[in-house]
């Protein structure tokens, strides 16, 4: 039976002419082909969301291509939740971010301005194919935005996952077999190495690379995995990781080829030191999950802490923020523009 494959693309400022070029190399070269390719925006200005849309709207796509807006920067790993969640059907979403699916269509060729006037947060579907019941969806997965993992790469990693090989695949770009056309400055390798060691010595799970950007797993893993995952940002990763080996779940460490690409919005020193206090949530977690009486015992007594699930359902409804309300789209293209409120006030164009 082929599986339906979910993907979700966390982005913060990504170059929209890369990033389309990623969409369409995973909608082309991924097989079996991707049932939905879901980007998750943060925080877009007005003009990168008018040079995402201008170029999407001129590629024709197998896959449903969804774009989930926010208007706040949520953090890797609340980012890559709220799009798991929305294809997996697990939570409603729609608190914390307006979504935009682009299908092919010819019904109407028109300019629109799209404009959140009303107050309240929207999903905002531009057609150009139609996206599966979210119940349909078998394997989740995410890749990073700046198309570091080619997307023939990438396949691999859902083959694992795809072949009954693994619940959860890892990308590895440290993996001995790994090919890394690209390596990252010397000062990142040497935290990013120095962190994998530290890894191996504090969780259960052994691996050569914890933080690759291009990982799967399967629905029915995520629904276990969920709710103890606590990390909003790039300690998600790990957390991810720690919790599926901890629930008895099989990870299956991926060699990629890998690619690193100049224009990184992460802070590499502030980042290591926060994976580090990382490795000692996770670990902790991991020991709440095997019953260690002391970790119980700390664990009853956290009173801050939530799973990111947890905020992504509650989220309190948003404004798109003033910079990302006016949505032009190419004139010359043919689009069918409605709006998918989900129980909000029902509004359609078209």
């Amino acid at each position: 039976m082929t599986r339906s494959i979910g993907i979700v693309i966390p982005a913060y400022q990504p170059d929209p002419e890369r990033l389309t070029s990623y969409l369409q190399q995973l909608d082309s070269q991924v097989t079996p082909s991707p049932a939905v390719l879901r980007i998750e925006l943060d925080d877009p200005s007005s003009s990168l969301l008018n040079q995402l849309y201008s170029r999407l709207s001129n590629v024709i796509f197998t896959a449903s291509v969804e774009i989930a807006i926010a208007d706040t920067r949520r953090g890797k790993g609340a980012a890559i939740t709220a799009g798991f969640e929305r294809l997996c059907a697990c939570t409603n979403t729609t608190a914390s971010s307006t979504t935009t699916t682009i299908t092919n269509s010819s019904d109407m060729s028109e300019r629109m301005d799209i404009d959140s006037g009303s107050g309240e947060s929207t999903n905002v579907t531009i057609n150009m194919t139609t996206s599966p019941p979210a119940s349909t969806i078998d394997v989740l997965a995410f890749v990073d935005a700046d198309g570091s993992t080619p997307a023939s790469s990438f396949e691999t990693v859902l083959g694992a996952i795809i072949n009954d090989d693994a619940d959860v695949a890892a990308g590895s770009r440290r993996h001995p077999s790994a090919d890394v056309a690209a390596h990252q400055t010397l000062g990142r390798r040497y935290l990013g190495d120095g962190f994998a060691w530290l890894a191996r010595r504090f969780l259960d799970e052994q691996l050569y690379d914890y933080q690759c950007g291009a990982k799967a797993i399967t629905t029915d893993a995520w629904q276990a995995v969920r709710s103890h995952i606590y990390a909003t940002g790039f300690a998600w990763d790990i957390e991810l990781l720690a919790i599926s080996s901890g629930l008895g779940y099989h990870i299956a460490e991926v060699p990629v080829c890998w690619k690193d690409q100049p224009g990184s919005t992460v802070s590499p020193l502030r980042t290591a030191l926060r994976l580090g206090r990382a490795l000692v949530t996770a670990r902790h977690r991991t020991r709440v999950l095997a019953h260690n009486p002391v970790h119980q015992l700390l664990a009853s007594i956290e009173t801050s802490s939530q799973p990111v699930i947890d905020s992504v359902a509650t989220s309190e409804p948003t404004r798109l923020s003033e910079t990302a309300t006016a949505v032009k789209i190419n004139p010359e293209v043919d689009v069918n523009v409605n709006i998918d409120t989900n129980d909000q006030n029902s509004i359609e164009a078209g």
